[in-house]
């Protein structure tokens, strides 16, 4: 099988190319060369800009594959473009989408494939959802052999989920002492899932004609509160996290960037029904639990000292939140 993932080198994509070669997948990737590969001549780099469409087109030719997967594709135009190069030289094209596109306010915790599309709050969320309904009409039009996947909170060795992002910052300041913010009151639950599982439920759904036309979210089967979240971080470096409660609202008025991905997404409960790719995906479980995820992390930033940083924006705004709150 032939398989070219446009990207291929990140956070998610990095795990599931490891697991296709595994599986003696032919895995081409299509990107601009700015990541090293760890992957050396087994994958099959085109190097490119996928902005420019002219130069894409004639760095591929005219070959096809048995699967195209755009790790990189956020808008409708992103589709439009895929659709029109691809168009009769895919056997199958997977749409990465996001469990984010799910209706907010949930009408239930629990998420399922059939649950609405709908998020009037964050404009990554709408884009992704237009670009699902495109790649239906695509479908149902001309038969265009479309798979979506919805990952939710994804993670990989070295990245520390937070509410700010995934880099040191907030562990810094768990090993300095200092206070950190969690939104609510910290018990709202949340699903993290480590790429190594994705990887394997990802990649036995490519080159399966019965996936074509059908939608999966891939997570973790493992729910944990936000408070638990942040005090597993802790743990895998040795400390205890001091956390500040902040509602959400405020953290959004305070600093308007963290918004759109806090009201739309990450302030609500959201635990995901993974029945729908267990059944076409038997071997796929999430074996990994965040504890030893967290447990890799830290293995990981003790093998890269140099990432042990704060970012001086993440800092300042956590900062500036813990001064607005208490001076409210």
């Amino acid at each position: 099988m032939k398989v070219l993932f446009i990207g291929g080198t990140g956070n998610i994509s990095l795990s599931c190319t490891r697991v296709a070669l595994e599986k003696g997948i032919e895995v081409f990737h299509f990107n601009r060369g700015k990541r090293t590969s760890p992957f050396g001549k087994a994958v099959t780099t085109i190097r490119g800009d996928i902005a420019n469409r002219t130069e894409m087109k004639k760095l591929i030719g005219d070959q096809r594959f048995d699967v195209v997967v755009n790790w990189i594709a956020f808008t409708k135009e992103d589709i439009e473009a895929d659709i029109e190069l691809f168009r009769g030289r895919v056997g199958q094209y997977v749409f990465i989408s996001s469990a984010s596109v799910y209706h907010k306010p949930p009408s239930h915790w629990v998420i399922t494939e059939s649950t609405p599309a709908y998020n009037p709050f964050w404009p990554y969320s709408q884009n992704k959802i237009a670009c699902e309904r495109r790649l239906w009409q695509a479908y149902e039009e001309e038969h265009f052999p479309v798979t979506i996947v919805r990952p939710s909170h994804t993670y990989s060795d070295g990245w520390l989920p937070t509410v700010f992002g995934s880099d040191f910052t907030v562990v810094k300041r768990m090993i300095d002492g200092k206070p950190i913010v969690v939104h609510g009151d910290g018990q709202s639950l949340w699903t993290l899932t480590h790429s190594d599982d994705l990887a394997v439920a990802f990649v036995g759904l490519l080159g399966d004609p019965r996936t074509y036309g059908e939608t999966f979210q891939i997570t973790s089967d493992e729910a944990l509160t936000w408070d638990k979240i942040h005090e597993t971080v802790g743990a895998a470096f040795g400390v205890v996290p001091s956390i500040v409660h902040m509602p959400s609202e405020f953290i959004a008025r305070e600093i308007p960037e963290l918004g759109p991905g806090l009201l739309g997404d990450k302030r609500y409960s959201l635990v995901f029904d993974n029945t729908k790719i267990k059944r076409y995906v038997p071997e796929f479980r999430a074996r990994v639990t965040f504890a030893e995820g967290m447990w890799r992390s830290a293995q990981w930033f003790e093998k890269h000292p140099e990432a042990k940083v704060a970012d001086p924006k993440i800092e300042a705004q956590i900062e500036t939140l813990l001064q607005r709150w208490k001076g409210r």
